[in-house]
């Protein structure tokens, strides 16, 4: 299962954060195969493509909601 992190974190993080697969590869997440969502930042391994790690990049949930709702209109 991949790990879950806040993007503050993340970004505290990012320079020594090592990851690690099943299927053997080990490394930083800048190594990794990273692919971004609305929301969320996903990070691969980019050798089996499995998801090691999930970024939540909302910081305020509220305006998050007021920015998705103004969309609607």
């Amino acid at each position: 299962m991949a790990q879950h992190m806040h993007i503050s974190e993340y970004e505290a993080n990012e320079a020594t954060l090592l990851l690690s697969c099943e299927c053997g590869w080990k490394g930083k997440t800048t190594e990794a195969n990273g692919e971004l969502h609305e929301v969320v930042m996903d990070i691969e391994c980019p050798k089996c493509d499995k998801m090691l790690l999930i970024v939540n990049l909302i910081v305020d949930a509220q305006k998050y909601f007021d920015w998705k709702e103004s969309k609607k209109e």
